[in-house]
């Protein structure tokens, strides 16, 4: 008896090893496949200036701190999934990655990894390539509520924004993509700004995340041709024709986000496909400046003080998403303006003053330019 059960446990154990064996060339295939070479090629270029910028965790860490993926987080997007977890006595969140591919891993991984200092950005603590699908390991923070969510589903929101609150919000936003356009040697386009792309955490800070799609300029030049990528309702009209990438692609789709914040009302009705642009033209009509703003906003009772806000705002927002290029302003004087708009609105011109523009400012808008009724691949 006692060999037989020596026997059996040889074998027992013998199958573990080889489980355990075919389990690792399996961690080890993905984390190659995902791009670990490219990734560990990545981290010996960077300087002092970024000590450990990225760190691995292992597959087996994450499974444990996530409880093997349980909790999922609802800030989703088509081509991933986020769940919360615990690790090393901190909270986190995890991104898995379901459709993309090794070089928009290591993008994300490379521009996010230099970012996470800002206080506006999605702190990034490592990744996980031994999974089939890669995954981003985040901080987190109690709270969490999409900027899409809190502006559009108001059966499923925990809070609404004051107009202070989205005044503030749109200021920080502008500082990140102001940083990402002029902290660079070269400057880095995000290209995808929306509201699905903002976090609001538990305090009301605005954290950016998701830079699978940014894309640098190449030194000296102030464009670069590129596929088209972008989310339908924010995709500059100029970059759609053109595929040509420039700093004022992502002043259009924050002008769009401007606007949102103003409004209340999606980029784009999914039910009658009307965008935002045909809303404010046909409200234009009736003369007044109340009729374009989120009636929540309204109900503030804010007086003279908060509409003149509104109508440097509004006035800001609509050069943004000027048909011509070179008529927009450059990012960081936007955040400049909202910072003025938010700090000193004594300084504002008074009510009414710019109505005429603001009025031949959203004629000169061409409502068509939203082309497509899907993400742009």
């Amino acid at each position: 008896m006692h060999f037989f059960m020596r026997k059996f446990r040889t074998r027992r154990n013998f199958f573990q090893k080889s489980e355990k064996k075919k389990k690792g060339e399996e961690t080890s295939t993905h984390y190659l496949k995902n791009g670990g070479a490219l990734l560990t090629e990545l981290i010996t270029t960077f300087g002092p200036r970024y000590k450990n910028p990225i760190r691995h965790f292992g597959a087996e860490e994450i499974i444990s701190a996530t409880n093997g993926f349980r909790e999922i987080v609802d800030i989703s997007g088509f081509d991933c999934r986020v769940y919360s977890g615990f690790l090393e006595g901190r909270p986190i969140l995890v991104k898995t990655f379901h459709y993309a591919g090794s070089m928009i891993l290591i993008r994300e991984l490379t521009i996010n990894s230099q970012m996470s200092h800002h206080k506006n950005v999605l702190k990034l603590l490592g990744c996980c390539l031994e999974f089939e699908h890669p995954a981003l390991i985040y901080d987190f923070f109690c709270g969490t509520d999409l900027l899409y969510e809190i502006l559009h589903d108001e059966s499923n929101c925990r809070r609404s924004l004051s107009w202070i609150s989205r005044l503030r919000i749109a200021s920080e936003i502008a500082s990140v993509i102001a940083y990402l356009h002029n902290a660079f040697p070269t400057p880095i386009i995000f290209r995808d700004i929306n509201p699905r792309n903002v976090i609001i955490d538990q305090h009301g800070v605005a954290k950016l995340f998701d830079f699978s799609v940014s894309i640098s300029l190449p030194p000296g030049k102030l464009q670069v041709e590129a596929n088209v990528c972008g989310s339908y309702g924010y995709l500059d009209p100029a970059y759609f024709s053109s595929g040509f990438v420039t700093q004022k692609t992502d002043v259009f789709s924050f002008g769009v986000l401007l606007l949102e914040l103003l409004t209340g009302r999606k980029a784009v009705r999914a039910t009658s496909l009307t965008n935002i642009f045909e809303f404010l033209i046909y409200r234009i009509k009736t003369a007044e400046l109340d009729g374009l703003v989120d009636p929540k906003i309204l109900g503030e009772g804010g007086g003279v003080e908060q509409m003149e806000q509104i109508q440097a705002y509004l006035h800001l927002a609509l050069r943004c998403v000027l048909r011509d290029q070179d008529d927009r302003p450059f990012i960081i004087d936007v955040a400049k303006q909202l910072r003025k708009i938010e700090r000193y609105p004594h300084q504002l011109p008074p009510l009414g003053s710019t109505w005429n523009t603001i009025c031949s400012l959203i004629r000169a808008v061409n409502p068509k330019s939203l082309y497509s009724r899907h993400s742009v691949p």
